[in-house]
């Protein structure tokens, strides 16, 4: 049992690391002007939110919990960020 849970702490580890890494790029492609549209920035938003919802899964399975509510509350502010530029 505690084999399957380091691999899958492993597992969303890896997937926190490719996220981030794939925000990073998206970012400073944005920033330069190279893809630079409406839908670009919802996708990086997505991410953003997809990014800190796992690395609050990832706080909790590792009982950080005051790291947990932080990315929490930046998963809510992406989320609402990703609302308010589509709908207002």
């Amino acid at each position: 049992m505690k084999k399957v849970r380091e691999k899958d702490v492993q597992k969303l580890e890896i997937f926190c690391i490719i996220t981030a890494l794939a925000v990073i790029v998206l970012c400073i492609l944005f920033l330069f002007n190279l893809l630079q549209n409406h839908w670009f920035l919802n996708f990086i938003l997505g991410l953003g939110v997809l990014l800190h919802v796992a690395l609050t899964l990832l706080m909790v399975v590792q009982n950080k919990i005051a790291f947990a509510v932080c990315t929490l509350l930046f998963a809510v502010f992406y989320g609402a960020g990703l609302v308010y530029f589509n709908f207002w």
